[in-house]
């Protein structure tokens, strides 16, 4: 590990929060050290002083500054993770589609274990009760290996231990020979969805109206102003009566009252 001095660690948290409004307190020193000790070794420096004054020469738009934000964004995704919001969907959001297309956003992609999950509890209740309507659904990430690996859909197969088995028989293909560890989910779903890359922060992008977000274990990141403005750019992305789901532990207690809580941290837009 390289030593990272106050100076150092300022800058860093600086140029992060001014991207990509994330975080970083003192208690994620060790964080960054772990995580861009490699980026310096890789490119063949001695020290954070160097790979600072390095950042500082190519700007935010060099391909080494999107590798930091990489590195620094926090990525962790499950196949039915908090399995009790695709049981509301499943419950609650699909049965009062009446009528045109339903939009879907998986605001914090990450590897793709949500929108894939998102789109089997969508098609196994067209399945199951015969309903078809026409679907849009859309992931973002501000980190593009996170990304790649999505857009993919190829995972490790202990990350489907989850995945009820009649399920990964109809929406997964299983490796073979030296693939035998892994499953991929199936092209007809991956084409279905829509992945690119986005800074939650930037206020230029422009989506169609949602029906649905997620935006789980996200703005636990973000200090109070940069949620209140995140949610409130949101809720204006969201129809009236459309819904917001967010991370176990997140609440918009304090941040916004434009929603009613409708379950475990279900919100629905308020007409």
């Amino acid at each position: 590990m390289f030593e990272l001095s106050d100076e150092e660690f300022q800058y860093i948290a600086g140029i992060i929060y001014n991207y990509a409004k994330i975080n970083l307190t003192e208690k994620k020193r060790s964080l960054v050290v772990s995580r861009l000790s490699k980026r310096i070794r890789l490119l063949g420096m001695k020290s954070f002083s160097q790979y600072v004054d390095y950042l500082k020469t190519v700007g935010s738009d060099s391909d080494e500054f999107q590798k930091m934000v990489d590195a620094l964004s926090t990525n962790y995704s499950l196949f039915f993770r908090e399995p009790y919001h695709f049981d509301y969907l499943q419950e609650q959001v699909f049965p009062g589609i009446t009528g045109g297309s339903l939009n879907i956003w998986s605001a914090a992609a990450s590897t793709g274990q949500e929108i894939y999950t998102i789109l089997i509890t969508l098609l196994e209740y067209q399945r199951r009760t015969g309903r078809t309507f026409t679907f849009n659904l859309y992931a973002s990430d501000i980190n593009s290996e996170v990304l790649r690996t999505a857009s993919q859909g190829i995972y490790p197969r202990k990350d489907a231990v989850k995945i009820p088995p009649a399920l990964l028989e109809r929406y997964f293909l299983s490796g073979k020979g030296s693939q035998q560890d892994k499953v991929k989910v199936k092209k007809d779903l991956v084409r279905r969805v829509r992945f690119f890359r986005l800074n939650l922060s930037d206020k230029s992008y422009s989506l169609p109206p949602m029906d649905v977000i997620f935006l789980r274990n996200v703005i636990i990141y973000f200090d109070k102003d940069t949620k209140v403005e995140l949610i409130d750019r949101l809720h204006d992305y969201i129809k009236p009566g459309g819904y917001l789901f967010l991370g176990h532990s997140e609440s918009l207690s304090g941040i916004s009252d434009r929603f009613y809580v409708r379950g475990k941290t279900v919100y629905q837009r308020k007409s």
